[in-house]
């Protein structure tokens, strides 16, 4: 959410749980958006709207990425997803995805047997409480396995919590077989900026918007 989740720019992207103070958690609506970098260059925006009531979660996510690698390439990038979380977990999830000219579609919901996930390449269910790239909410991100909601697959991801000297910004770097990323979050848990580096080339940086 963002993967994110980026599988057209040989990025998957994931978190769990650390051991930060918990984010403050505010009932109604927020806007969380983000400007995003290639290298220097803006290649676009990702936006994210959470909805909370009590601990029902609704959050619409919108990517739209185009631009050009090392000034000769272009390519084009667009991912819409609408997750529904229920006491922490992932219960359900509409996603379309553009990359390479190609569209992918995930529909998840769940029942008492699992996650139902049905993408265009296989239907599978998967048990227990799942969780998705929720970078809008550490706290919602434990375990090793993290739902991809691009292409509806479990990526396995491993945490640490790297100290800045100052207090007021906390950071995490997410290894996983595809690619490493720091995120950067205040102290009390606001999502400020995402950075990695991609096997293609070029480093990926998303800058908060101010609001």
């Amino acid at each position: 959410m963002i993967r994110l989740f980026l599988i057209a720019l040989l990025l998957l992207v994931g978190l769990k749980s650390t051991a930060f103070a918990q984010p403050q958690v505010e009932a109604g609506f927020k806007e969380i958006s983000f400007n995003v970098f290639l290298d220097k260059n803006p290649v676009g925006t990702h936006s994210f709207f959470v909805k909370r009531h009590a601990e029902n979660i609704t959050v619409d996510s919108d990517m739209q990425l185009e631009g050009k690698f090392w000034g000769l390439l272009p390519f084009k990038y667009t991912h819409q997803s609408k997750e529904t979380w229920q006491d922490g977990c992932l219960v359900g999830l509409q996603s379309q995805t553009l990359k390479r000219g190609k569209t992918i579609k995930i529909i998840a919901s769940s029942d008492k047997s699992g996650l139902f996930i049905v993408s265009d390449d296989q239907t599978q269910i998967v048990k227990g409480c799942v969780k998705s790239f929720a970078y809008w909410d550490y706290s919602k991100l434990v375990g090793n396995q993290l739902l991809n909601t691009e292409n509806g697959e479990l990526v396995t991801v491993e945490i640490k919590q790297t100290n800045n000297q100052s207090d007021e910004h906390k950071s995490l770097l997410i290894h996983s077989s595809e690619a490493d990323i720091t995120l950067e979050y205040t102290a009390n848990g606001e999502w400020l900026s995402l950075k990695s580096k991609l096997e293609v080339g070029g480093l990926l940086h998303y800058i908060r918007q101010q609001k």
